[in-house]
């Protein structure tokens, strides 16, 4: 053949296929250009000399990873499809004299060009938006702008070799569908029904036993460690368990429309219930990928903006004063208290000394030990902590996350000053209070000791509440009489290295008069004597925080994984978009003859409007309510996964999934319009 042939071939059939060719196309562009942005602000060195943006470029490089990963799954599904469009063409070919190897050329050269365009555009307009997307990087971090524009030759070669061999891989998976498949099911492949599959009732009650043990392991959820650990196995599950039921739900969805006579024999239901019986399967699986898309959009944009909005509310919890220091040992020592009340005169000597003065302060000792809560008791023996450091593996199916619980003592002096009550115990007798849902009566035991509970209280009071910051366990607060006397007791019990189990903390904050930078410098000369003072001493975990100083921290983590689930979030949608615009146009194509054949024997063309008005509701209303039931369902494990960034305010998650579920709701209905439309100018 000709010299040019093949490309001409290449180029004529992705202009007869532009309405399946073209949004494919945008879609690569799309995900090309993404990729570069993540990986230029990322990877490459425009930012690395810019002080608290760390954090967010590390999880810039995990979304480049996971659009590397999701690019090559979605691409392969939507090239699929595409190509499923395209086989009775291939078969007239092949009966027209085409061999296996020549149809192989034309595919070549078909994906070739779309991978050419795909790539050239999707760096174009990377380059051209990633100016955009580092100003907006930048915002939400809050790094100062930088209008130097920059092209990273990294970024570019990374693109080119992670995208081309995507390209490469679409293109031997598109050889192989036309190579195995015999002639005369390519001609016939847009006039293959499905038959319904086997046991289906046994696949649904399979798929629905699978999403409620998802939605159970999710809404079971105590604490933020124990959501952590069944976190992925309850997505898997509900991943699963969609697939499986909207699979087998539609098979019986159709049966009983087709059985409801009344419903089933009338003009705008007959040709919509048959179609949609016509393709169960597919159909079920299209619909559970939707779906799927859209829980990721809803939990992704929620959480990430919740934590990025309530970021002010979240810093303040964690550094409650301007200038917060800590340090801790372990086991307990009267020394302890002598040595930190030294370093608490020097601090305030060191602050007079700057020319500042020290402001609502407070402090606090406390001593804490791990243990495993059942019945009332907290049980020593079982050091939980030590098993799942050891083999955290082996022992995740034996513990359960929600009894591992520490305990916190504090002296009724320390309580009575943070919170301004007047308390008093005698020997033997507790305060005693909870985070988390653990019950306990009159009497509570830890290890071998048994107190008797005087009085419950409630840890939010005064500044007693600053005590208790980012727990991920369940947590006993005990107030006793003589705290040097309590933890003398518990000095004896060890881990199985041989370190001591009780943990010794002691605490104090205060605030200045001093602007912003003077306090990030006084902190910076505070942390200095701090160390000094009490490395020498053995302490551990000496810290010395300005809440000014932490703030770009925060700025950079909240700002970042909002940036990230925004890129993400948007892929994410342009992908339901094509699923849902494939699904319409290669139904309207199979459903085109069966239309012609219904106008013939008198539907008007209301009458079609009305069938697919029909068929478009009952269809593409189940996966966004599907959608909303797992937002509903995954909140809880949500809010215990967003305390482990000490994010504690349920109300504004809440309001962010609320928001988030009108915004996609609306956008979706809009996708719905514009898809029938096609759809109905392919059929009629």
């Amino acid at each position: 053949m000709k010299i040019g042939f093949y490309p001409k071939m290449a180029v004529s059939g992705m202009r007869k296929n532009g309405r399946l060719y073209l949004p494919y196309i945008v879609a690569c562009i799309l995900m090309v250009a993404v990729f570069y942005i993540m990986h230029l602000l990322g990877f490459s060195k425009m930012l690395e000399n810019f002080q608290g943006s760390g954090t967010a470029r590390e999880m810039l490089k995990l979304g480049t990873y996971i659009m590397a990963i999701f690019g090559t799954l979605f691409l392969f599904y939507t090239q699929s499809t595409l190509i499923k469009g395209r086989l009775k063409e291939f078969g007239l070919y092949n009966v027209l004299g085409m061999n296996r190897r020549n149809l192989g050329k034309i595919i070549f050269f078909e994906s070739l060009i779309s991978g050419f365009i795909s790539l050239a555009g999707g760096l174009l307009i990377g380059i051209g938006l990633s100016k955009l997307a580092e100003l907006g990087f930048r915002k939400m971090v809050g790094l100062d702008s930088s209008y130097k524009f920059v092209i990273s030759g990294e970024s570019v070669l990374c693109t080119v070799i992670v995208y081309g061999l995507i390209f490469f891989l679409i293109f031997l998976n598109a050889v192989r569908q036309v190579r195995f498949a015999r002639t005369i099911n390519l001609i016939n492949s847009d006039k293959a029904g499905e038959k319904p599959p086997k046991a289906n009732w046994f696949v649904g009650i399979l798929g629905l036993l699978l999403l409620g043990s998802g939605y159970v392991l999710a809404l079971k959820i105590k604490q933020p460690l124990s959501a952590l650990a069944v976190f992925f196995a309850a997505v898997i599950l509900v991943i699963i368990g969609t697939y499986l039921v909207l699979i087998a739900g539609s098979v019986l969805l159709c049966r009983i429309l087709q059985k409801n006579k009344s419903y089933y024999y009338k003009t705008n239901h007959f040709v919509s219930v048959s179609s949609m019986a016509y393709r169960m399967k597919r159909n079920g699986a299209g619909l559970a990928s939707i779906c799927i898309l859209l829980t990721m959009i809803l939990v992704m944009i929620s959480s990430t903006s919740a934590l990025y909005v309530n970021r002010e509310e979240t810093l303040n919890n964690q550094y409650p004063r301007h200038i917060n220091l800590s340090a801790g040992n372990e086991g307990y020592s009267d020394s302890y208290g002598e040595t930190t009340g030294k370093v608490m005169n020097g601090i305030n000597k060191e602050v007079e000394d700057y020319g500042a003065k020290v402001t609502n302060s407070f402090s606090y000792i406390t001593c804490s030990i791990t243990g495993y809560f059942e019945d009332g008791k907290l049980r020593l023996d079982l050091d939980p902590i030590k098993m799942l450091d050891d083999d955290p593996l082996k022992n995740m199916a034996s513990i359960d996350y929600d009894k591992v619980t520490q305990v916190f003592f504090f002296d009724v002096d320390d309580y009575n000053r943070l919170t301004g009550n007047n308390e008093s115990l005698s020997s033997g007798e507790i305060l005693a209070g909870v985070v988390g849902k653990l019950q306990f009566g009159n009497e509570l035991t830890i290890g071998d000791e048994t107190f008797k509970v005087a009085k419950k209280i409630d840890h939010r009071q005064g500044n007693f509440k600053h005590t208790m910051k980012n727990l991920v366990l369940s947590t006993l607060i005990v107030v006793v009489d003589d705290l040097g006397e309590v933890a003398t007791r518990y000095n004896r019990y060890v881990e199985g290295s041989g370190e001591k189990m009780l943990e010794w903390e002691w605490y104090y904050a205060f605030d200045t008069d001093l602007d912003d930078d003077k306090q990030v410098i006084l902190c910076s000369q505070l942390k200095e004597y701090v160390r000094d003072e009490l490395y020498q001493q053995q302490f551990h975990a000496v810290r010395c925080e300005s809440r000014v100083g932490e703030r770009q921290d925060f700025v950079e983590t909240f700002g970042g994984l909002f940036f990230l689930g925004i890129l993400l979030s948007v892929i994410f949608l342009v992908s339901c978009v094509l699923i849902i615009y494939y699904k319409q146009i290669s139904e309207g194509f199979e459903d085109q003859s069966r239309f012609g054949i219904m106008q013939k024997v008198g539907m008007t063309r209301e009458n079609i409007k009305k069938s697919i008005n029909s068929q478009m509701l009952t269809v593409f209303l189940i996966p966004i309510i599907f959608a909303c039931m797992h937002l509903a369902a995954v909140l809880p494990i949500i809010h215990k996964l967003l305390q482990l960034f000490g994010h504690n305010n349920m109300p504004l998650l809440l309001i962010c999934a609320g928001i988030c579920v009108a915004v996609c709701g609306i956008f979706y209905a809009v996708i719905y319009k514009l898809t029938s439309n096609a759809y109905y100018r392919i059929v009629s």
